[in-house]
């Protein structure tokens, strides 16, 4: 009985290591930008849902192209703030808009019909 319970808590106890070192979501580096997925043909992708864009801040490289694709249940645009313009039509759900920045800087962006669902495209 001893050496059941002794072996409960060694298997017991190596399960509780094993959670602790999974992967973790925040990144304690200096760069503050979110991976986004990135295609097979480097293209980065950033969802619309919840009335968010996820990631918020994207990094990519000049030339390389940022799909925004619409999983949510209305209408939503991309219109940059600042930097290099983007204006997208409002597309529905299960559609997409593209763009491939030129050059370096901060391009900030909102979806114009929803107050507070902004992001950041980091060109380096």
């Amino acid at each position: 009985m001893q050496r059941s319970l002794l072996t409960l808590l060694v298997l017991g106890s190596g399960a509780v290591a094993l959670a602790g070192c999974g992967g973790s979501d925040s990144d304690s580096g200096g760069d503050t930008a979110q991976t986004a997925a990135t295609a097979a043909d480097g293209a980065v992708q950033v969802t619309m849902k919840g009335l968010a864009y996820n990631p918020k801040t994207v990094a990519v490289r000049p030339g390389q192209k940022i799909t925004w694709v619409n999983d949510d249940d209305v209408l939503h645009d991309v219109v940059s703030t600042s930097g290099e313009r983007i204006e997208s039509e409002l597309f529905s759900n299960g559609k997409s808009f593209s763009f491939t920045p030129t050059r370096a800087g901060t391009i900030a962006y909102v979806c114009t019909i929803h107050p507070g669902m902004e992001g950041t495209v980091e060109v380096r």
